[in-house]
């Protein structure tokens, strides 16, 4: 049985939601899809969920073999992993969940943004330009509030799992 957490709702279903509308612009099915959402069944609405789903994997899977190599490059984290056991587990998954998961959260959101500021060039490459700087602005902001949680991430980590006695 596969456990959702609102972390993971979080880091993948809401970025992938805003991928899926980005996308809409080389789709035009989908996009039809969009102008017209109060047509939408409970059919159609459930493979647009699963698309988000699928598509905030995929931005998941573009944080970690990008971002993420770049976080841990700049602050390693200790190895918590190897000093797990029955009684500091929920610590280490609530460190997971109010940390780490916004660190996914506001990376994938970051590429989001970066695939709806290309969409919007896409559709009209005399697009409102102040408006696609202030994208740029979000997408700089969103990865600075991604790169400040690893940090915070990486303490939580170092001061609950880094310490001699962790390890007893």
């Amino acid at each position: 049985m596969v456990s959702l957490k609102w972390g993971d709702a979080l880091s993948t279903l809401l970025p992938g939601a805003l991928a899926l509308l980005a996308i809409s612009s080389w789709l035009p099915s989908l996009a039809d899809l969009f102008k017209n959402m109060a047509s939408v069944g409970v059919a159609e609405g459930f493979a647009l969920l699963i698309a988000a789903a699928l598509l905030g994997g995929v931005l998941e899977a573009l944080t970690r073999i990008s971002w993420e190599k770049f976080l841990v490059w700049k602050h390693p984290p200790c190895d918590a992993l190897s000093r797990l056991s029955n009684e500091n587990l929920p610590l280490y998954e609530r460190g997971v969940q109010s940390s780490y998961k916004y660190v996914t959260f506001y990376a994938n959101s970051a590429w989001a943004v970066i695939l709806l500021l290309s969409a919007k060039l896409h559709d009209d490459f005399k697009f409102y330009w102040p408006l696609a700087l202030l994208l740029l602005v979000i997408v700089m902001i969103l990865f600075r509030a991604s790169y400040v949680q690893w940090v915070y991430y990486v303490n939580y980590q170092k001061k609950v799992f880094g310490r001699e006695d962790a390890q007893k």
